[in-house]
């Protein structure tokens, strides 16, 4: 585990707090951020033991009003804020400033300028231990830097959109709030990193996950192809049953079938199980060549 030695090397500035049997039991998180990419890194953090503080503005979190609402709040709201040890409504955050120095990880979704303005940028917070996480559209350096930007924004831009719906259609954004999750996924594992070299170090650090590029990498298998071919990729003129959905008796229905377990399992659990063991369906190149017999 990190964390054992984590405690025994810095002793001098972590509070000594037992041990549990998760991961991060040890750690405390501050979340300022606003939006979901934020959110849902903070609850990553949560879910593996560390204690989770999130300040809202004084109206709660902004999250509460977004997506389906129920019972005064949002489904998506009660997702990705799940698991905190607290939710503090603040109506200036500069008034925390002493709680974000204690913290072992602040999770923030502020503009570069926001952040200086409220004297919350990493090095006004004085704490050499500190591993700042940003998670933002467009990451905190370069000329998009001070730019708004959503899910829709990072998923037009990234490329992504572009290969994803009809051809004959406008393009997709990233369904839901993808765009946000794989972000706060990066987001997460970029700070676990930063952890880890703090075990070693003593020293905290600041981490850079942008929205943006995230989608980027996502979208890199069709750029990638784009490079080869020497044209774009883009959407499909036709669906078949592999990328479906496509019209059936009872519905629409699509199969994954990229790998050849894949196939036998759906085979089986369509009760075909002439075709779950049929050798020549366990290729790849004959089931895209004969995808019209299914």
């Amino acid at each position: 585990m990190l964390l054992p030695a984590l405690r025994r090397k810095t002793r001098s500035w972590v509070e000594y707090r037992p041990m549990s049997d998760r991961a991060l039991a040890d750690i405390r998180v501050v979340d300022i951020s606003r939006g979901a990419a934020g959110a849902w890194c903070a609850r990553m953090f949560a879910a593996f033991g560390a204690e989770v503080t999130t300040l809202t503005g004084a109206d709660g979190h902004s999250l509460r009003t977004t997506g389906a609402l129920h019972a005064q709040t949002s489904a998506l709201a009660d997702y990705v804020l799940d698991g905190r040890a607290a939710m503090i409504a603040v109506s200036d955050l500069r008034d925390e400033l002493a709680r974000i120095r204690a913290a072992d990880v602040v999770i923030s979704d502020y503009r570069p300028s926001e952040l200086r303005e409220l004297g919350l940028d990493f090095q006004a917070v004085v704490n050499p231990h500190l591993v700042m996480i940003h998670v933002t559209p467009f990451g905190m350096t370069g000329e998009l830097a001070e730019v708004a930007g959503n899910d829709l924004t990072v998923g037009a831009m990234s490329g992504w959109a572009s290969i994803n719906g009809k051809a004959d259609r406008e393009p997709l954004k990233p369904s839901g709030w993808q765009a946000s999750y794989c972000a706060g996924v990066a987001a997460y594992a970029a700070g676990i990193a930063a952890l880890r070299e703090r075990r070693l170090s003593g020293l905290g650090q600041e981490v850079d996950a942008a929205m943006l590029d995230v989608m980027v990498a996502a979208f890199a298998p069709a750029l990638l192809r784009a490079g080869y071919v020497g044209e774009p990729i883009g959407r499909s003129k036709s669906t078949d049953i592999t990328t479906g959905p496509v019209p059936v008796a009872d519905g629409h229905f699509a199969l994954t079938i990229s790998r050849a377990h894949f196939w036998r399992d759906a085979m089986n659990l369509l009760d075909l199980p002439d075709l779950a063991e049929d050798p020549r369906w366990e290729t790849s190149h004959y089931r895209q060549a004969h995808k019209n017999e299914y």
